[in-house]
């Protein structure tokens, strides 16, 4: 029995140090249970008399006795039953020690006053031997007396000297005052009785003295009472005095250890008996007892009561104190009844059948003044504690709408008018804080969106489940804030990366299998960047003298880049076809380039993947943008379904209708972009066969073709023929300016290996004699003018057996190429401009209507830009660059033909019709 119990006591010690750290004194203590249990193994009888015996009982009393029972309350906390027990007592203990402490100045008084009545009272009725007064002179007494006085005159003294040096202060409290102040033994000296006392032991020796009071013989009793009370006050005094200035000088001492050396700045389990931890109970009780306070009594308290104890706390204290108060008062300590947070979380769980309607609205009020009031400190509050706080306070409420089965606290945040009309809608409380969290300075918001995904991945909540809307709605506000605080702030995060539907084990079922919940996040992110047609976030590089406002701007488009890529490929598809879709007619997407690049990654993976795909696409965009009106699901349908057919006629564009407003070019290169990946062979999507855009028959081509009399009926045809002309024009047209905006569309080899079906396509239709160029170089880019003319003069072998490309093929083919106005626009002067030193085109440059054309449309654009003909030459290099590079010994060329035109051009066919006037007149002579 006494083995076990030994045993057991030599287990608990070592757990408490496990815990606490150990000392070389514990060395000691367990060899002393070691030979305790040495002793009991082998049966030893034990004799207390023994000096052997006693003195290693003692020893481990004294110093085994607190660990034991920290032991027991370590190992007890983990078991149900005993928790219950230890929590009871700790309660009961800081219940009695609250109360203790707010009477204890009554508590001294009686104490005093009771200790002096049985001190009395037992030597009178002992008998016990008393100092005989009238034998003694008042010389004496008095030097007995002033003995004590001195003592006490030392006391004073260091009172004063902790006063004038108390310099060591915890969460704005003196340390040594709040040693004194915790003690009865300083209140004794501050009481009524104590001051009588003084006053007795030196009138009652001069009283002792009067004949008078001979009959009196228990004065020398009641003197000798108040001697032994005042001197052992003195030395509980002393004693305390001691016990300040040791504890003052070690925790110097400790502070100025832990800033030299801060990795063993670590704190222990047992501070919670140091001086700076009661000092924190202290805090933390009162700030706990004032808020049930002003919570029970609302009506007679300000709402922003706590708020303003809490300036008057702060304004106390160093900046470097803020973040340590701030937390000691709000953070939650399991199992301590004096902390506000502990106690708020208790009172959720034990009143689970009460209305929480009233404290959710008290504690909704009280965390918003708290939160405004801490904002004026935030710089001296850490990111980790700002952090731990507002996700404790986020907790509480999540917990007390929960809790909550009568759903009042729900209505509260989430009114039935809200949901009815969501314009009405105000910030939440949970939204308020995060708002705080996120803004503050120094936050990792990192970790925050790591949390946050943590929550996406494991949220799979119902429709019917009736906290879906309030635990979906808050995660998507976070997740939607962190996204628009990393978009447009000053900030970078990891943003989350899922698998690929590609990779092992994720596409099942002919699905996604979804574990990572990656569907949420993109749905929440898709959202976020639907905002219809998004800015334009091409230009992301930044460049050794890009400015501040460009570098802002860089920055910013590489994010929105970065941010679509983070979608899966579902959402991610269907936001690059969303962009591509929004655009009308002929327009085409700035941000093009990036949308092809990443399309054509997520259609290379294999076959299987593509109808999932696309049908994900399609569902996403019809319910979750705001294009449904014109994007069907009827016209998506058609476009994947028709995205591999060949193209006989024209009019198999009008099976998708008009509502979409997108041009035929762009559909097909939409249904290009979702087909599989190009084969080693590209082909046309074309296969017209008829000479004419539609079906005419024989006898009315002569009609056409002739310059007979024609019906109404017969003009009507040739107009239809007409704007069939001009559709397979604007067809060649838009890809040619695609091809500005987009270089992997357009390949210069006459190898068909290099090409894609795009550029095959177009090929065909210009070779095949069916378009009119005049509607294809209508006011297009020099740079697509180029591309034509490498289309036309060079790749024809596969389509005919010659071509039929001329220096005068775009200048005859313009609607307009009068010396007044030239249809082609800038985009064919600065073709012709670039043309000029090449000698295909020389016969055209000695044409007189095309020189007298070009000149003066020259000239109006020199003027139009106010450029030089250098500067004008240089940026027609630029444009060209990639296409036809010009030398610098081209552009002088160019530049010195250009003078000539501007200049000399004149003079000099002034000069050779004179010399051929001369020659003539010779002649005829």
């Amino acid at each position: 029995m006494i083995f076990g119990l030994i045993f057991i006591c030599l287990v608990l010690y070592i757990v408490s140090r496990l815990v606490n750290g150990f000392r070389l004194i514990d060395i000691f203590v367990i060899l002393g249970f070691i030979y305790f249990l040495w002793r009991e193994w082998t049966q030893y009888e034990w004799n207390f008399k023994n000096l052997t015996d006693l003195i290693p009982i003692v020893f481990l009393i004294i110093y085994a006795m607190r660990d034991t029972l920290w032991g027991i309350r370590v190992i007890g906390l983990s078991i149900p039953i005993i928790q219950q027990v230890v929590l009871k007592y700790i309660e009961t203990k800081n219940k009695l020690q609250n109360r203790y402490q707010d009477y204890l100045y009554e508590i001294s008084e009686i104490v005093l006053v009771l200790t002096i009545f049985i001190g009395f009272g037992i030597q009178n009725f002992l008998k016990l031997p008393y100092v005989e007064l009238s034998n003694q002179s008042l010389i004496e007494i008095f030097g007995f007396e002033f003995a004590i006085f001195s003592l006490y005159g030392i006391y004073a003294a260091f009172l004063q000297f902790l006063t004038e040096n108390d310099k060591s202060y915890y969460l704005g409290i003196s340390k040594a005052r709040f040693m004194l102040d915790k003690s009865i033994w300083p209140r004794f000296t501050r009481t009524t009785s104590f001051h009588i006392l003084l006053a007795l032991i030196v009138f009652i020796p001069i009283i002792d003295k009067i004949e008078y009071f001979d009959s009196i013989q228990e004065l020398p009793y009641l003197w000798q009472t108040c001697y032994i009370v005042i001197t052992m006050i003195y030395l509980n005094l002393l004693k305390l005095n001691l016990n300040i200035a040791y504890r003052i000088f070690r925790l110097n001492a400790e502070k100025i250890k832990r800033e030299n050396n801060k990795e063993e700045n670590k704190r222990r389990i047992t501070e919670i008996y140091g001086l700076e931890k009661q000092i924190s109970i202290d805090v933390q009780r009162f700030f706990t007892d004032e808020f049930w306070k002003v919570y029970e009594h609302q009506g007679d308290y300000v709402r922003d009561y706590i708020s303003i104890r809490l300036s008057e706390r702060l304004r106390l204290i160093n900046d470097s104190e803020i973040d340590e108060l701030v937390f000691t008062i709000f953070a939650r300590e399991p199992f301590e009844n004096y902390n506000l947070a502990n106690r708020i979380f208790e009172y959720i769980e034990k009143n689970k059948k009460k209305d929480f309607v009233k404290f959710f609205q008290f504690y909704k009020e009280f965390c918003k003044n708290k939160w405004n009031t801490l904002k004026n400190y935030q710089e001296s509050i850490s990111p980790s504690t700002w952090r731990f706080l507002i996700e404790q306070d986020i907790r509480i409420f999540e917990k007390l709408i929960e809790t909550d089965k009568t759903l009042d606290t729900l209505k509260i945040e989430y009114p039935e008018e809200i949901k009815q009309m969501p314009f009405l809608r105000d910030e939440k409380i949970r939204e308020f804080l995060f708002n705080l969290l996120i803004n503050k300075e120094g936050i990792d918001l990192d970790k925050v969106l790591k949390s946050v995904s943590e929550e996406i991945r494991e949220f799979h909540g119902k429709t019917t489940n009736q906290f879906f809307e309030y635990t979906y709605d808050f995660l998507k506000f976070r997740l939607v804030t962190i996204l628009d605080k990393y978009e447009n702030g000053n900030v970078d995060l990891s943003l989350p990366k899922f698998q690929r539907l590609s990779d092992y084990n994720v596409f099942q079922n002919s699905e996604r299998n979804d574990y990572e919940n990656s569907m949420l996040y993109s749905k929440i992110c898709f959202n976020y960047l639907d905002r219809g047609r998004i800015e334009d976030f091409s230009q992301s590089k930044i460049k050794k003298f890009d400015n501040d406002e460009q570098r802002k701007h860089k920055i910013k488009a590489q994010k929105i880049k970065d941010l679509i890529s983070s979608l899966n490929e579902e959402y991610r598809l269907a936001f690059m076809l969303y962009q591509l879709f929004y655009t009308d007619r002929i327009q085409w997407d700035d941000n093009l380039e990036f949308y092809d690049t990443e399309i054509k990654k997520i259609m290379n993976y294999d076959e299987q993947y593509h109808d999932y795909l696309f049908d994900q696409a399609k569902k996403i965009i019809v319910s979750e943008t705001d294009i449904d009106h014109r994007i069907t699901e009827m016209f998506l349908d058609k476009l994947w379904k028709t995205r591999n057919e060949t193209i006989k006629d024209f009019s198999w564009f009008d099976q998708f209708g008009e509502q979409h407003l997108m041009s035929d070019f762009k559909i097909m290169y939409i249904q290009w972009l979702l087909s599989r990946k190009e084969d080693s062979y590209p082909k046309s999507r074309f296969n017209i066969e008829r000479d004419f855009p539609i079906k005419v028959c024989k006898s009315l081509v002569g009609k056409i073709k002739g310059n007979g009399e024609m019906s109404v009926k017969d003009l009507n045809l040739k107009w239809r023929i007409r704007c069939k002309e001009e559709r397979l024009g604007y067809f060649c047209r838009e890809y040619l300016i695609l091809t500005d905006k987009l270089d992997s569309i357009f390949e210069k080899y006459r190898s068909y290996g290099k090409k894609n079906n795009i550029q095959v396509s177009v090929e065909y239709l210009l070779h095949s004699g069916k378009v009119n160029l005049s509607d294809v170089i209508d006011s297009i880019s020099v740079s697509s003018l180029l591309h034509l003319e490498w289309i036309l003069k060079w790749n024809y072998n596969h389509y005919t057996r010659e071509s039929n490309y001329t220096s005068r093929t775009f200048f005859d083919t313009m609607t307009s190429n009068s010396c007044y106005y030239w249809s082609g626009g800038e985009g064919i002067l600065e073709f012709y401009i670039v043309k000029i030193i090449d000698n295909f085109y020389y016969n055209l440059y000695q044409d007189r209507e095309f020189m007298d054309g070009f000149k003066r449309h020259l000239e109006s654009q020199l003027n139009s830009l106010n450029k030089t003909i250098e500067e004008y030459v240089e940026s027609i290099g630029e444009k060209v660059t990639g296409i036809d590079n010009i030398s610098i010994l081209q552009k002088e060329q160019i530049i010195s033909k250009l003078n000539d035109i501007l200049f000399y051009q004149d003079k000099q066919l002034e000069s050779k019709v004179r010399k051929n006037i001369g020659i003539n007149g010779g002649f005829i002579s």
